[in-house]
């Protein structure tokens, strides 16, 4: 599972099993890895022993916490990213057999969801949307908590997707999910850029910033189409 990383230091069995990963340690389950991630409002290094406790065998974190006597751990430069490639790595890279489209813009992202969903039916596909309304394919829905999930969400509804038989992934993608590299590890058939009029500066201080934002999804593209 860590063949994704490129910079890390493992302290503890390298042929440790490992039955998840989760970033959030209310989700924890005996067998897990738990991957400390530093959020704007908490520190997921303060709930790592809560982790432990809940039975997470192994930990990736970017600072020591004193865990490791206890668990394997896993020290990266950044836990964000690695749960990225973490995730990619568990789940088999879901991206691979199917046609990514990543739709960006302050307003008409979900319009523009439904839109594509319609046409890739008309051609034949099998369409899967995350967005702001919900996760869905086929005849499944689930409610979203956010318009873009976290990397590893993502690529786990993904990965459920194209064991459906889904063909085409189309997902609204925000901005702050582009500066916070949930979706750095999606690599994009097709970009949309619907728009870009004031908005979330609380987040990005400057319009210069929020368009910085947005421009990632096109650098996220795939460099062979097919």
């Amino acid at each position: 599972i860590l063949e994704g990383l490129s910079h890390f230091e493992l302290r503890g069995d390298p042929a440790l099993e490992i039955q998840g990963l989760a970033y959030d340690s209310r989700q924890v389950k005996p067998g897990d890895l738990f991957v400390a991630i530093r959020g704007h409002h908490s520190d997921g290094h303060e709930f790592v022993d809560r982790a432990v406790e809940k039975g997470a065998v192994a930990v990736a974190v970017e600072t020591l916490t004193g865990c490791e006597a206890k668990v394997a751990t896993v020290l990266v430069p950044d836990s964000r990213k690695a749960l990225s490639k973490l995730a990619l790595t568990f789940y088999d890279n879901p991206f691979k057999h199917s046609t990514l489209i990543g739709i960006t813009g302050t307003n008409g992202k979900t319009t523009t969801t439904y839109l594509l969903e319609s046409i890739v039916k008309a051609a034949g596909g099998k369409p899967g949307v995350l967005g702001t309304v919900n996760y869905r394919y086929s005849e499944k829905k689930v409610p979203a908590p956010v318009t873009t999930p976290e990397s590893l969400d993502l690529i786990r509804l993904s990965r459920e997707m194209v064991d459906h038989g889904v063909t085409h992934l189309v997902m609204e993608v925000s901005s702050h999910a582009l500066d916070q590299g949930r979706t750095q590890d999606c690599p994009f058939n097709v970009a949309v850029f619907t728009n870009l009029s004031r908005d979330h500066l609380d987040y990005h201080n400057t319009m210069d910033e929020y368009f910085a934002a947005k421009s990632r999804l096109f650098t996220g593209l795939r460099a062979d189409p097919s």
